[in-house]
């Protein structure tokens, strides 16, 4: 399914270019004849873009549900727990723990932090758990914490997929509320640290998405050329709407429609062929394809890198700067995510190895 790393890519360009302009705007010493303030627009939409981190947890819930949606709903065959279980650790950990060493090394090389400071770091990070120890994100890659976050859904999700036993009603109408239920729980007993519990909401609409694409759902709808904008249109509600990252009842409206504007987004793309053909347009998966890679190193790039260039001035303006630093960097850590993904994480994609 092409369309499928087509959303990967998506979702991590959008949050490489996330980082890339808040990493310029907290760096760069250049003065500008404009302000940042003068592109409103523009600055909403990037300041909403780290929301595309919500996107590549619902493509979780879905990829993984599939298999077991066909088990259930469709009389396709078993899934193994063991089998599943060691799939995710032999596809996973080693590329995992071999650029998480090589960052470390690097960090050390470069004297970002020392060995005392950094390596229980290293530790609690290549066991999936420096959420959990330390509370804060961790000090080898800080984007490392939505891998911890995604390995507690790995562990928990054959049993969640148990629901798909029901019937269509009572599944469908218990996930909706658990998601709606879970939004609220967040808000009035914030989590502690980040883990699952304040992003389950966008895993349940994955596995929704993949009850409705295996039942069939709507499909023919969806199909219709102008349900593509209608995913443009829930796109830009998406990033464009006001959500903060602080718990309470701010913004509540915002954070309850987040999920299921991606489960509408992600079912055009997956029914709708005109917006199919375009994630699913030649380079595109491709790259999308490498997104563990490159989600694992582009931080480390634009840090290692971005110091070199933030002061770089292409023209006496703030925008042209910034898309100087986005073409730049974005070449960059495709550059060196592809050496990275042919030899430390595809041999790792073969079952065999």
């Amino acid at each position: 399914m092409p369309e499928i790393d087509g959303m990967r890519f998506l979702s991590l360009s959008l949050v490489t270019l996330f980082h890339i302009r808040g990493y310029f705007l907290q760096k760069t010493k250049l003065v500008f004849a404009d302000k940042v303030s003068d592109y409103n627009l523009f600055n909403t939409f990037m300041e909403g873009a780290d929301r595309s981190v919500p996107l590549f947890f619902a493509i979780s819930g879905f990829i993984l549900c599939l298999p077991f949606a066909n088990h259930y709903l469709k009389g396709g065959r078993p899934i193994e727990l063991k089998s599943y279980y060691v799939r995710r650790v032999t596809r996973l950990e080693p590329p995992y723990f071999i650029v998480m060493t090589i960052i470390f090394l690097a960090q050390l090389a470069l004297h970002v932090y020392d060995f005392k400071t950094l390596f229980p770091s290293l530790l609690a990070s290549l066991i999936y758990s420096h959420n959990l120890i330390y509370h804060t994100t961790p000090l080898v890659t800080v984007v490392a914490w939505t891998l911890e976050v995604e390995i507690q859904y790995y562990i928990v999700a054959p049993f969640m997929f148990r629901i798909l036993k029901l019937s269509a009603l009572a599944r469908r109408s218990i996930i909706a509320f658990a998601i709606v239920g879970f939004v609220i729980l967040q808000n009035v007993f914030p989590p502690p640290f980040l883990s699952i519990y304040a992003h389950i909401q966008h895993f349940l609409i994955g596995i929704l998405i993949g009850d409705f694409y295996v039942s069939g759902v709507a499909k023919d709808f969806f199909k219709q050329k102008w349900m593509a904008l209608v995913g443009l249109a829930a796109f830009l509600v998406m990033f464009f709407m006001p959500m903060t990252h602080t718990y309470g009842a701010q913004d509540i409206v915002s954070k309850l429609a987040l999920p299921f504007l991606i489960g509408i987004f992600y079912y055009v793309i997956l029914n709708n062929e005109i917006v199919k053909s375009v994630f699913s347009f030649k380079f595109v998966p491709i790259i999308g394809g490498m997104c563990y890679t490159i989600y694992l190193l582009h931080y480390t790039i634009i840090s290692m890198v971005g110091k070199y260039t933030v002061n770089i001035k292409f023209t006496d303006y703030y925008l042209p700067n910034l898309m100087f630093q986005f073409v730049i960097l974005m070449f960059i850590i495709l550059a060196v995510s592809s050496v990275f993904f042919l030899y430390i994480e595809r041999p790792f994609m073969d079952k065999k190895w």
